[in-house]
C-alpha cells in the first residue's frame, strides 16, 4: 500500500519577501514584487523588469548564514538555506530527534553559471584554454561559477547544514524542476524510502548570462514601462515572461511520522504526474497534449476525479504560446468543469523563478487548500478570447478548495503536475 504523505512545513524566499505569511498577505492583496533591473550597466538591456529579491532581504539572508555567505556566495544556495531552515522550523523538525538517515532532500536548481571573466583568465594568446594553469588555480574561480557551484550544490549544502542524511537528489529539468523534485520526494515517502523530505527548489538567473538567453529567445517581456505591469498572464496584451529569483520549500512527511509527534498538518499530497511533450525545445505543443497528460497522470495517481479539483495554480508564464496551450489543456482534462475551476498565476506577482518556479507555487497552492483563499492573477485587464477560463483577475477569491493542482511546464517539453488536498486524518 502507498503510504500517505502530508505537508508539515513551508518556507519561502521571493520578491514579495522572505516570510511565508508576508508572502501570502501580499499575494492575496495582489501586490507585485517585480521591479526595475538594477545590475551594473543594465540601462541598455532589452529586459528591464525582473522579480528580484530586495537588497534588505538579501542582507538578512547573508547575516543568518555568514559562513556560507563567505564561502559560497551564490544566491540560489543561500536562498535554499533560508527557505529550508524556515520550513524545518515551521514543521517543528529543526531540532527534533529522529532517524536522520530517513530524512532526505529532493531539490531543484538551475544550471550553474560560467562567467566570461573566468574563461578569459586562462585564455592563451592563440585563443586556446590553458587547462594546466586552470587546474592549478581553479580556486580563483568566482564563487557563483559552475565549477564551484554546480546544480547539486544547494541540495548538498542543505543536507549538510541540517543533518539530513537520507536520500539526496537534484532535479534540473528546466521550469518543471521544482514540481518534479516535490514529486520525487512524495514518491520516496510513498514507497517507504524516507519518512521526511525537504523538497522544493531555488534559482537565480538575474545575471548577464541568464538574461541574454531570454533576450535571444524573445521570450521575456521587454520595454521600459511600469515593471509591475510587465507580467500579464492570460491577458490579450501579454508580451512575455518576467525572470524572477528565490526559493520555495515544503516539508513532506509520512502521515504516522507526523501524527506521532503531533505535527501541524497543512494538507495532503494527493497525486503527482509528469510527461514529456517531445514537440519543440522552446514551445509547448499547441494543443497542450503534454500538459494535459501531466494533469491526468496526477489525478490518476491520486485516484481523483476531475470534478474534485477546485483550483489550479497555473504555469501561467505570460507568453503567447504557453497561456493558450495551458488553457486548452485544462479544458481537455476537465471538460465542462473547467469553467467552474478557479485558476491563477503566481508568476504575475513574483515573476518566473525558472527551475525553482514550482516551489513557491506549491507553497501558495498548499495555503489555498488550507485556508480556502486564492490569490489573483494581476494585470489581467484585456481578456483574450483564446484564454476564456476563470483566472481570478486582479482580486483575491474566497471559496472552498477541496483539492488543487499546481502545474509546471518547462522548456524542452518537461511537465509536472501535483495535487494538494485537504487533510482529513485517517
Amino acid at each position: 500500500m502507498k503510504r500517505k504523505v502530508v505537508i508539515t512545513g513551508l518556507g519561502l524566499v521571493t520578491p514579495l519577501g522572505i516570510d511565508v505569511e508576508e508572502n501570502w498577505r501580499e499575494a492575496l492583496a495582489g501586490i507585485s514584487g517585480i521591479s526595475i533591473l538594477s545590475l551594473n550597466g543594465a540601462s541598455g538591456c532589452a529586459i528591464q523588469a525582473v522579480g528580484a529579491v530586495c537588497a534588505e532581504d538579501w542582507e538578512k539572508i547573508m547575516e543568518k548564514f555568514p559562513e556560507e555567505a563567505r564561502t559560497e556566495g551564490e544566491r540560489r544556495t543561500l536562498f535554499a538555506l533560508w527557505a529550508s531552515k524556515a520550513a524545518l522550523e515551521d514543521s517543528g523538525l529543526i531540532f527534533h530527534p529522529g532517524k536522520r538517515e530517513r530524512w532526505g532532500v529532493t531539490f531543484a536548481a538551475g544550471l550553474g553559471i560560467y562567467s566570461p571573466q573566468d574563461i578569459r583568465r586562462w585564455l592563451l594568446s592563440d585563443g586556446s584554454f590553458d587547462l594546466i594553469s586552470f587546474g592549478r588555480e581553479c580556486s580563483k574561480v568566482r564563487s557563483e561559477s559552475m565549477v564551484r557551484n554546480p546544480s547539486h550544490r544547494a541540495a548538498s549544502i542543505v543536507a549538510k547544514k541540517f543533518g539530513l542524511a537520507g536520500l539526496n537528489c537534484t532535479v534540473t529539468s528546466a521550469c518543471a524542476s521544482a514540481t518534479q523534485a516535490i514529486g520525487a520526494g512524495y514518491r520516496a515517502i510513498q514507497r517507504g524510502e524516507a519518512d521526511v523530505a525537504v523538497t522544493g527548489g531555488s534559482d537565480s538567473m538575474i545575471n548577464p548570462l541568464g538574461l541574454v538567453g531570454f533576450v535571444l529567445l524573445q521570450a521575456a517581456a521587454g520595454g521600459s514601462g511600469d515593471p509591475q505591469a510587465a507580467c500579464r498572464p492570460f491577458d490579450r496584451k501579454r508580451s512575455g515572461l518576467v525572470i524572477g529569483e528565490g526559493a520555495g520549500v515544503a516539508i513532506l512527511e509520512e502521515e504516522s511520522h507526523a501524527l506521532g509527534r503531533r505535527a501541524k498538518i497543512y494538507g495532503e499530497v494527493g497525486g503527482y504526474g509528469s510527461s514529456m511533450d517531445g514537440y519543440q525545445v522552446t514551445a509547448p505543443h499547441p494543443q497542450g497534449l503534454g500538459a494535459a497528460l501531466s494533469m491526468r497522470n496526477a489525478l490518476r495517481d491520486g485516484g481523483l476525479k476531475p470534478e474534485t479539483i477546485d483550483y489550479v495554480n497555473a504555469h501561467g508564464t505570460g507568453t503567447k504560446l504557453n497561456d493558450a496551450a495551458e488553457t486548452i489543456a485544462v479544458k481537455e482534462v476537465f471538460k465542462d468543469a473547467a469553467y467552474r475551476i478557479a485558476i491563477s498565476s503566481s508568476k504575475s506577482l513574483i515573476g518566473h523563478l525558472m527551475a525553482a518556479a514550482g516551489g513557491p507555487e506549491f507553497v501558495f497552492t498548499v495555503l489555498s487548500v488550507q485556508r480556502d483563499e486564492i490569490h489573483p492573477t494581476i494585470n489581467l485587464a484585456n481578456p483574450d478570447p483564446k484564454c476564456d477560463l476563470d483566472y481570478v483577475p486582479n482580486v483575491k477569491r474566497t471559496r472552498r478548495v477541496r483539492a488543487a493542482l499546481s502545474n509546471s511546464f518547462g522548456f524542452g517539453g518537461q511537465n509536472g503536475s501535483i495535487v494538494v488536498k485537504k487533510y482529513g486524518g485517517h
